[in-house]
């Protein structure tokens, strides 16, 4: 015989009670939610860039000056406006400027200093 109190005006648990399956069924394991992923596009885990200090040096020292840049695609004319380590940036015209870089520069010429 069952010696449970009741005292809410449930009917008594049966023999074999266990705390919480008593009103519902045991709990199944709930598989994990997998969110469909759209394939990921890979990313460089490191930018790499040949470093020339002098070559670099010799465009900073003409930074506002006229120059003729040699690239690998032909001769660009412009005021040379900006150069940073792995491009540099020609200003041609009055609103139109160039971003060149500098692994495609073969020389430049420009005032002697």
């Amino acid at each position: 015989m069952n010696n449970h109190v009741n005292t809410a005006g449930y009917p008594a648990p049966s023999a074999g009670y266990a705390p919480g399956y008593y009103a519902y069924p045991p709990l199944q394991p709930i598989p994990p939610y997998y969110a469909p992923r759209t394939p990921a596009i890979p990313q460089p885990m490191h930018y790499a860039t040949l470093v020339e200090p002098v070559f670099i040096d010799h465009l900073l020292r003409h930074k506002g000056a006229k120059v003729v840049i040699m690239t690998t695609a032909g001769k660009v004319e412009g005021i040379l406006s900006g150069v940073v380590v792995d491009h540099v940036q020609l200003t041609i015209g009055d609103n139109k400027a160039l971003h060149i870089r500098l692994a495609e520069v073969v020389y430049f010429e420009g005032v002697p200093f």
